[in-house]
């Protein structure tokens, strides 16, 4: 799933609703609703096998708990967090590829 153990996300949930890390609310949300109108179980085509519908439950789920994420007051701490985390590794990977140019 998107949350680990310890409810931390597991994915970017920007990568998994394709948008980038600087979206707007709106923009957010026009592409959950995208994406859930193409993973709603009740959209699916009737001639999938068990293993894709599966597949395809999985990852409505994912996208589902990445807007929560993203979107919902429940996670605002971990959010930040989150975006700390990642401003931290950009940061990181950024000084790592200026030494490397040197």
């Amino acid at each position: 799933g998107f949350f680990d153990a310890t409810g931390d996300p597991q994915m970017d949930p920007y990568t998994v609703l394709k948008i980038q890390s600087n979206a707007s609310d709106t923009d957010i949300k026009k592409a959950y609703r995208t994406q859930m109108l193409q993973l709603h179980p009740d959209k699916l085509p009737p001639n999938l096998t068990a293993e894709e519908i599966t597949a395809v439950t999985d990852k409505f789920h994912i996208v589902k708990d990445a807007y929560e994420f993203l979107t919902n007051a429940q996670y605002l701490t971990a959010r930040r967090l989150y975006t700390a985390k990642m401003a931290s590794r950009r940061a990181e990977y950024e000084r790592r590829e200026a030494f490397l140019r040197r």
